[in-house]
């Protein structure tokens, strides 16, 4: 079961399971824009959190918030491996997508690692560049879904 949940609860996993090499603050924005650049702004809106429950533990995670240019960021997908295979998380990507579409926002996007991208292309994300190395030594790419 989805429930919203705080960044005191998200941020542990973030830290030890998510990325636990990297080496910039983890906040509960990001001021990454789609595509190229950063944006400050970004940091102002307000994020939502989404936990996935199995008899109230967190087996999933992930997270959204506006941006400046009127998109939504989807960051911090996570479920952890013995839960992997069984929709958790493109059941967090739903429940993401509905609260970029709650806040009326244009188009939501994401920075998946390539191990997660199938993923985000069974919900029906569209890759939009080519993956390159992120800090945590991972392959990433970014990846849009339009939402009107």
């Amino acid at each position: 079961m989805i429930k919203r949940i705080t960044w005191k609860q998200i941020f542990p996993i973030w830290k030890n399971d998510l990325w636990p090499n990297r080496q910039s603050p983890i906040e509960p924005n990001s001021a990454m824009n789609f595509l190229f650049g950063y944006d400050m702004e970004n940091m102002e809106s307000v994020p939502t959190f989404f936990g996935y429950f199995v008899d109230k533990k967190i087996v999933g995670v992930n997270s959204g918030h506006r941006c400046s240019d009127n998109s939504y960021r989807s960051r911090g997908l996570w479920v952890y491996t013995d839960y992997r295979s069984q929709g958790i998380g493109q059941l967090l990507l739903k429940a993401t997508i509905d609260q970029a579409v709650h806040e009326k926002c244009s188009m939501i996007w994401s920075y998946p690692r390539f191990t997660s991208w199938p993923t985000y292309s069974r919900v029906g994300f569209n890759l939009a560049s080519e993956w390159n190395p992120s800090e945590t030594n991972s392959k990433n790419a970014f990846a849009n879904f339009i939402l009107q």
